[in-house]
């Protein structure tokens, strides 16, 4: 084998261990932030008028969203919330409310 073939041939075994190296390399991950999550507070007032339910998580906070017809002052409420990409959460938004429980009399 003349010394030029041997060269080529070395290159295109190191090319190919190369390329077979990047491909099968695990690729990075980017960590994602959960924009979503549930928060779990208990119904406080209900305004039938307005249409306008009002819940209080157990930090005291208090969330207010429509939909009043099926609430009740007492229920257990799981909201879907939205963090919209901050880590305030007085920007966050409620998506979603879900029926949880009654709650007895504490």
């Amino acid at each position: 084998m003349k010394t030029n073939d041997k060269i080529f041939t070395i290159a295109m075994t190191l090319i190919i261990f190369a390329t077979l190296f990047i491909a099968c390399a695990p690729a990075k991950e980017t960590p994602v932030e959960r924009e979503l999550y549930a928060l779990t507070c208990e119904v406080v007032e209900v305004d039938r008028n307005s249409d306008t339910v009002t819940c209080e998580d157990y930090n005291g906070n208090l969330w207010e969203f429509f939909g009043a017809e099926d609430w009740d002052v007492g229920d257990c409420v799981s909201l879907l919330m939205n963090n919209s990409g901050t880590e305030s959460i007085y920007d966050d938004e409620i998506v979603g409310a879900t029926y949880g429980a009654w709650v007895l009399n504490k």
